[in-house]
């Protein structure tokens, strides 16, 4: 066997551990890095750090995200006060408003139980998903024997669950959850006939009525075009998601970032005091160790002085970089301020990692969990950006504007004749935008829109 020596070059990036911190740092939300310091400071005697999470005032906003955006009419005036540092809490979750009404029931407590834990297995709609029979499985050690078989004793505590408030909640499909809200109301009204054919629509015939075949169903409930009207209208009424008036069952805080404000008709972004953490190293243990460097033991100490001096200064780029990301997408968006999503351009990360200087996959980092609170709203980086629509004229319009314009379209339209995604394709076709119509169809899905048969009334 033949040995020999080579030699080789060749290029290794190594990530030393402060930049291993610092791509750490930067990918995490304003909350998560409040915990991560806290957790850093009580590890390290060095790093002093104070917490702005009760001692911030924080304000209910109207909304996050793109998911609902209010008018751009007071665009243009937004004075201090008016920040949006959010604070999301619902007073009460749908777990303890159905608990606080079954203590009060005049049942045995073993019922109250069962109630309880039927409770704690509803989804966020409010539907019991889980079979009855696995429930009374389930359940089975927390039964009293005696009281009848376990699965006439989930029934019975299903039976109650279903009686309590908001109306169809512990329903098993969206036909239960209906017929629980209509046997809700007052007797009286039971007597009615709207009541009455709406009843039996949602007990035998919601999938017709979802169809929307109207001759059918008038022929095999026997009734007239006023009296199935009249019964549509009073179903429409009702509540899909009973439970939607509890969706934010997590008490949740959301700080932003940045706020974006107006100065000299031009919009900016600034940080938010509340979100840039307050750390520092103790200068008095440090002063310390410089003095006493160099003398046996000092080493271990050292070596956290040196860990603390990264944390802060990473953090301190943390803040810069975030804030480097925020003002070249305000730059680019400036029509989105002032006119909202319908003048939303197209913007990729690489258009603003090539402006500020920095990596994709850094800028990437920078607008996953990072908000911006704006009049009219607060937004995650991330919306600013989306795909390009060419337009006749051979510029290109924003994905976000387009569903805007389509949003806008749908609303304005004749209910009796509702747009199809044909139609709409030669509406925005009108306006020099070149869009597919399976492009459409995927944008309306996404706005949660009905195909145009569901909208026609």
């Amino acid at each position: 066997m033949k040995t020999s020596l080579n030699l080789r070059f060749s290029q290794n990036l190594t990530l030393t551990p402060q930049l291993q911190q610092s791509i750490k740092l930067l990918q995490l939300s304003a909350i998560e890095l409040e915990q991560e310091l806290m957790q850093a400071a009580e590890q390290n005697p060095l790093i002093e750090y104070q917490s702005e999470s009760t001692a911030a005032p924080t304000e209910p906003i109207p909304q996050l995200s793109h998911l609902s955006i209010s008018s751009p009419k007071n665009h243009t005036e937004w004075d201090e006060e008016d920040d949006r540092f959010a604070k999301i809490k619902s007073s009460e979750t749908l777990l303890d408003h159905l608990l606080s009404q079954v203590r009060v029931m005049r049942i045995s407590n073993e019922e109250k139980a069962l109630i309880g834990l039927l409770a704690g297995n509803l989804d966020e709609r409010g539907y019991l998903s889980t079979s009855l029979e696995e429930l009374a499985e389930e359940f089975s050690p927390f039964m009293d024997l005696e009281d009848g078989s376990e699965a006439d004793q989930v029934e019975r505590a299903l039976a109650r669950l279903q009686h309590l408030d908001p109306p169809g909640i512990g329903a098993r499909d969206l036909a239960e959850c209906l017929k629980l809200q209509l046997e809700n109301f007052k007797p009286s009204d039971q007597l009615n006939k709207s009541w009455q054919v709406a009843h039996a629509i949602c007990s035998d015939y919601l999938e017709i009525m979802a169809a929307r075949d109207w001759p059918r169903l008038k022929k095999m409930l026997k009734v007239s075009d006023a009296e199935l009207e009249s019964a549509v209208s009073l179903i429409k009424s009702l509540k899909h998601n009973p439970a939607g008036q509890f969706d934010e069952s997590i008490d949740s805080t959301l700080i932003p970032d940045v706020i974006i404000k107006k100065k000299n008709g031009i919009w900016v972004a600034i940080s938010n005091p509340d979100a840039t953490p307050k750390i520092s190293i103790h200068e008095e243990y440090a002063k310390v160790i410089r003095e006493n460097k160099g003398r046996d033991g000092i080493e271990g100490i050292s070596q956290k002085l040196q860990e603390a001096r990264w944390l802060v200064k990473n953090v301190l780029q943390r803040s810069e970089t975030i804030l480097k990301v925020a003002r070249a997408i305000v730059d680019r968006q400036q029509n989105f301020f002032n006119h909202g999503e319908i003048a939303m351009r197209p913007l990729v990360l690489r258009e603003i990692a090539d402006t500020i200087g920095m990596h994709e996959s850094t800028v990437s980092r920078v607008t996953t969990q990072k908000y911006m609170a704006t009049p009219m709203g607060c937004f995650e980086f991330k919306y600013f950006f989306g795909s390009q629509v060419s337009t006749d004229s051979g510029g290109s319009v924003s994905s976000t504007a387009i569903r805007a314009l389509i949003k806008q379209l749908v609303e304005e339209e004749n209910p009796l004749k509702p747009l199809s995604d044909t139609q709409i394709v030669d509406l925005l076709a009108q306006k020099s935008f070149v869009v597919a119509r399976r492009t459409i169809a995927k944008y309306r899905e996404s706005l949660r829109i009905p195909a145009v048969h569901l909208r026609r009334k």
